[in-house]
């Protein structure tokens, strides 16, 4: 069962009673991440999560983690383009200690000079573990080039340069404006008792004050720029990413793309991995992803080959997409994609931090809880005349699509196959 109640300074609370789980998530959700930064402060909400983890008036970076450890509980937290979020999975009858554990990181937490500092070195060592990684960073490459001069451009983990100039009067000031309690959903999933929970939850953060916060990036649609480059890189692999775009993820449509997604490359059993990987046996990995957020969302293909195998790849996948372009799919790939995505949602739906944040999304989205039978029965309505629309509208010419390669390759070899 759902229940949501906003308390008076805008802290929205959200429940989803589970009775046959024994466990409880609980998440500390903000409208705010990477893409309401600019390039002045970008990395800044990524900084924040660490710094929440570093101690409070109360508890040292030691015992916050024990605290949880010694109920057999997990805590971690994250910052997406749209979200950050602070979440913890205990046991039932150790919902009041995670709770007291979250917010007093939440309301409590020292950001001290000195942890500021030791910090600035681990985040550093993150970014650069990032760039050695290219499987992961030519996301990064490809969103700054097709996201140009917007927040969705810059990356979450923030620049090296940005990082080491964090100033803890920034730090605290950025905090108070973008994770003020009107900004702030916490949800919670597993056996909960809401009334209860709620009054928990107003003891603990109903005294916080509702701040003013800053909307500067809200509105802001990023204009897309296709491009196609090359970025030296000394590696074994060329690493390839392929992007268009893709639909906002307030657009209905985005259930149509994910059925797309799993025809076109979302499985092992997928066109591209079925054709690159098994039949030609020229990748180890190939997949096609979406990204969807508030206004905007961007649909593609990653895979990394050898260089000598470079060209013959992009080459099969530009076939790919133009046979999808020109033929559609058919009711049988249909009704595989249909059965795939639900299959995977059922499966999340089976442990309680999916499931938490499942709801906060939702809220985060939409203003609403959308029941699971609701979801289905989108997805059951779509037919192949509306996955066949969508693919034209996306791939309406190789033209515009956006190409980034990682490694050593002909700029005028992969503007030949991606031109013409």
């Amino acid at each position: 069962m759902f229940r949501k109640t906003i308390l008076d300074n805008g802290l929205t609370v959200i429940t989803e009673s589970v009775p046959h789980f024994s466990t409880v998530s609980i998440g500390l959700w903000w409208k705010t991440g990477g893409r309401y930064e600019n390039e002045a402060n970008n990395g800044i909400s990524h900084f924040i999560e660490h710094m929440l983890f570093k101690g409070t008036n109360k508890r040292s970076a030691y015992e916050i983690a024990r605290d949880i450890d010694a109920v057999g509980g997990t805590i971690n937290a994250f910052t997406g383009k749209e979200y950050s979020c602070l979440y913890a999975k205990v046991l039932r009858k150790d919902v009041d200690l995670c709770l007291d554990v979250l917010s007093d990181m939440y309301m409590s937490s020292l950001f001290s000079e000195d942890d500021i500092e030791k910090e600035k070195y681990v985040v550093t060592q993150e970014i650069r573990m990032i760039e050695d990684n290219p499987e992961e960073y030519i996301f990064d490459v490809f969103y700054a080039r097709y996201f140009r001069d917007h927040g969705l451009g810059l990356p979450i983990l923030g620049k090296k340069e940005n990082v080491e100039s964090f100033r803890r009067d920034e730090i605290i000031e950025h905090f108070k404006i973008n994770y003020a309690p009107q900004k702030m959903i916490l949800t919670a999933s597993g056996r909960i008792e809401h009334e209860k929970f709620v009054k928990k939850v107003e003891n603990l953060f109903g005294g916080i004050e509702n701040k003013k916060t800053s909307e500067v990036y809200e509105n802001w649609t990023p204009n897309t720029q296709r491009t196609i480059d090359v970025f030296p890189k000394d590696l074994e692999s060329l690493y390839i990413l392929v992007g268009t775009q893709g639909v906002s993820q307030l657009d209905e449509k985005r259930y149509t793309l994910y059925l797309l997604n799993a025809i076109f490359g979302g499985s092992m059993s997928s066109r591209l991995f079925q054709e690159i990987r098994e039949k030609k046996g020229l990748v180890y990995s190939i997949y096609s992803y979406v990204n969807c957020y508030f206004d905007t969302g961007t649909f593609g293909v990653s895979t990394s080959t050898s260089p000598k195998d470079c060209h013959e790849v992009m080459r099969l996948i530009k076939e790919e997409i133009l046979n999808l372009r020109e033929n559609g799919i058919s009711e049988g790939e249909l009704k595989f994609a249909k059965q795939h995505i639900k299959g995977n949602l059922h499966i999340s739906l089976e442990n309680t931090e999916s499931r938490m944040g499942r709801v906060a999304k939702n809220e985060i989205y939409f203003g609403r809880y959308i029941p699971v039978r609701e979801t289905l029965r989108s997805i059951d309505r779509i037919t192949v005349a509306d996955v066949n629309a969508l693919i034209k509208e996306i791939f309406k010419s190789p033209e515009n699509l956006s190409v980034v390669v990682l490694g050593e390759a002909d700029r005028e070899k992969i503007e030949e196959i991606w031109l013409n």
